[in-house]
């Protein structure tokens, strides 16, 4: 039976690689047709992960030669990666369930969103959850920020700045627990509820490789960040692939 269902899967990622489309609207379609269900990456085998990467290439293909950086400003959700550093954070959510009971934590939507490139700010948004203590999906805020310089017509150069941890949302269940609305809320319920609603730590860092640029007296805005280039770039999809810890990204845009 392993044996068909590989024949069946090198068939498919024949099919699909033989298959050019014919406008970057259709390449589009196709690439979108083979991300559902593939849990924004972490789900899928070597063979689907191969379909994908060539419909991706047949998107990048329609991407012109200078990306126009202007279509950048906004808010990108994430529709698939590679990415090492990510992958982990989708798998969480199955690797922490309890037998038998929910997982410990939920993931949500992950976006990047920029501003234009006079600006050149970046942030890296994940939303969390975690079941009684926090809502779902959207409980709780990573916001990673850097700073972005264009280096090339698709090549954008980034530089960590901080992490942000934020916009906490507790559970309806656990709000019970702490303040029960069938009793008179204290002064010190309040103040609780109201420090959880309004919790924000920031935490700056650099990498290991701004660190060693800097050492080496190189103080520039970029020095020892990531490049990032844009393969495709138009109204509603963003394609990415990242140079330092490598891997792609896939992105539609998303209303702020």
């Amino acid at each position: 039976r392993r044996g068909v269902a590989t024949a069946a899967a090198e068939a498919a990622a024949a099919a699909v690689a033989s298959w050019l489309p014919s406008s970057a609207s259709d390449a589009k379609s196709e690439l979108r047709r083979l991300l559902e269900g593939s849990g924004r990456g972490f789900r899928v085998g070597r063979y689907q992960r191969g379909m994908i990467e060539e419909a991706q290439v047949n998107v990048e293909g329609y991407a012109p030669q200078e990306i126009d950086f202007q279509l950048l400003e906004g808010k990108w959700r994430l529709l698939y990666t590679t990415a090492a550093d990510v992958i982990p954070i989708l798998e969480s959510e199955s690797r922490l369930a309890i037998p038998f009971g929910p997982s410990l934590v939920s993931v949500g939507d992950i976006y990047q969103r920029f501003t234009g490139a006079e600006e050149g700010t970046i942030e890296n948004i994940i939303e969390l959850g975690a079941p009684f203590f926090l809502r779902d999906k959207d409980g709780l805020t990573l916001t990673v920020r850097a700073r972005y310089d264009t280096r090339g017509p698709r090549r954008i150069a980034l530089v960590f700045e901080s992490a942000n941890v934020g916009g906490v949302h507790i559970s309806e269940g656990f709000e019970a627990v702490l303040a029960p609305a069938m009793l008179p809320r204290t002064s010190l319920q309040h103040q609780l509820l109201l420090a959880l609603s309004e919790f924000n730590l920031t935490i700056p860092f650099a990498s290991a490789g701004q660190l060693a640029s800097r050492a080496a007296g190189d103080n520039s805005p970029v020095a020892g960040g990531g490049d990032y280039q844009l393969t495709f770039l138009d109204q509603d999809m963003l394609i990415g692939r990242a140079s330092a810890l490598g891997g792609s990204f896939i992105f539609e845009r998303a209303e702020e």
